[in-house]
This record gives C-alpha cells, structure tokens and sequence, in this order.
C-alpha cells in the first residue's frame, strides 16, 4: 500500500515541470460507497492536467477502496470538464467520464476489471492554490463475483492543490 501511494505521490510531482505550460493539480479525497462497492471505505489521491484555458483537463487516480488497502484497490484515468458557476464566485461544476481499473484479492468479492466510470461534482476556490471538491461517481456494473449485477457509486470529498498561482 505504501508503494503505491508513494508511486502517485511521485507521478503527481512528475508533472511538476509543466505548471508554466498548463494547469497542473494534485489532491486527496475520502469517502462512502454504494452499490456494488458497498462495505468499502475510498481513500484517494489524484492528479491532474490541463491547457491554460482549462475547460478540459485529464485525471489520474488511486483509490484504497478496503480497510486492508492489500485487498482491493482502483485506478482511474478521466477526462474532466471545469465550468464556473457564475452565481458563487470561486465555485466550480465538474464532470468527468473515463475509466476506473479495480483490482482485488482473490478472497474479495469483487473482480478485477476495467470498467467506464462517470461523475459530477463541485469545487469551490478556498484560497488561491486551494480548493475544496465533492463528488459523485458512477461505476457500470464492476461485477461482483456473487449476486446480481449493479453499478457502483461513490461519494466523495477532498482537499486539491494547484500549482502555480492559479485563477
């Protein structure tokens, strides 16, 4: 578990060089699940990038989805879209679609698998590098080994930085 979180700390700081070219962010988030993910506890990391204009930006993640972070994990990869809400200065609607990549322990009863992933959310302007974010993301059909099929939902919420001196 540790390797990994270290692993995305050091890809988010990778992208480090590029802050004068683009957008460049990292964050954190905790949360509840739903669905088919029910029972697991998300805690994440993400990374992100996108042109100076923003509207449209790319998403990396890791999420420990367990309480033993060993047995069940997820990877996403999304393309995210950034729109001021112009009634709340420093308030943000996010969407985002991609995939999300969950591994497992065999002992788990969930699959690994490759899965589309869909959400929306806000983030509201803290302080000029900070932002707060809450979020709702939809997992089709992760695929449980037991049961019936069902999507998974996730809330979340986190804390993100960006680089540079951002508007």
């Amino acid at each position: 578990m540790r390797s990994r979180l270290v692993m995305a700390g050091l890809m988010a700081l990778s992208v480090y060089p590029a802050t004068s070219l683009a957008r460049v962010w990292v964050g954190g988030d905790l949360g509840l699940t739903g669905g088919a993910l029910t029972g697991t506890s998300p805690i994440g990391v993400y990374a992100g990038l996108s042109t100076r204009s923003f509207p449209l930006g790319v998403e990396v993640g890791y999420q420990a989805l367990s309480a033993n972070p060993g047995k069940i994990g997820m990877f996403t990869a999304t393309a995210l879209y950034r729109t001021p809400i112009t009634q709340v200065r420093g308030m943000y609607f996010l969407a985002r679609g991609g995939i999300a990549t969950i591994y497992s322990d065999p002992s788990v009863n969930i699959r690994s698998t490759t899965r589309p992933l869909i959400g929306a959310g806000v983030s509201y302007r803290l302080a000029r590098n900070v932002n707060l974010r809450a979020e709702y993301d939809l997992i089709v059909d992760p695929r449980t080994t037991y049961g019936p099929s069902q999507n998974a939902d996730e809330l979340l919420a986190g804390v993100s930085y960006q680089f540079g001196g951002m508007r």
